[in-house]
């Protein structure tokens, strides 16, 4: 009959310190859960804002290509040819666009130090920039939302020979 008896009617003390603990270990195990859901929202936050920046990056980087083009086409159009205007006003123009989804071209000049995160040496030339800074500039580079996704391509100076 001893194995009937409720336990509450034992020690109702020991039962009410036990219900406070689990309650204790349940409350403790929801505030655990609710700052995993806090932090899972944030994480995702971030990346949906990461994806949204950088979601365009391949198209983004496929136009470069066609900045490229613009490039060579008006070094091949005369400075007085009517036709050089049109087509630097168009290159103006997708220049602008890719700018207003956060392309942004590396400038450098000659004579910087060669920053390696920003620049790829191509080459070296004699110039009359000290050894080791940028020489020439062969193409130009361009970040996306301050990441690089092409480097500015450069030839460095070997100094005068």
């Amino acid at each position: 009959m001893d194995e009937n008896k409720n336990p509450i009617s034992e020690n109702p003390e020991e039962r009410i310190k036990e219900l406070e603990r689990q309650n204790q270990e349940y409350l403790d195990g929801w505030k655990r859960a609710k700052a995993d859901l806090i932090n899972y929202k944030r994480d995702e936050a971030q990346r949906l804002e990461s994806f949204a920046k950088f979601g365009n990056e391949v198209l983004i980087s496929d136009l470069i290509a066609v900045l490229d083009s613009f490039e060579s086409g008006l070094s091949a159009i005369a400075e007085n040819d009517p036709a050089r205007k049109g087509v630097t006003l168009i290159k103006s123009q997708l220049e602008n666009l890719l700018e207003k989804y956060g392309l942004e071209k590396i400038q450098v000049k000659c004579g910087d130090p060669f920053d390696p995160n920003l620049e790829e040496a191509v080459g070296e030339i004699n110039s009359s920039e000290p050894p080791g800074t940028i020489g020439e500039e062969v193409s130009g580079g361009y970040k996306l939302y301050n990441k690089v996704i092409r480097p500015v391509r450069v030839k460095l100076s070997k100094g005068q020979n």
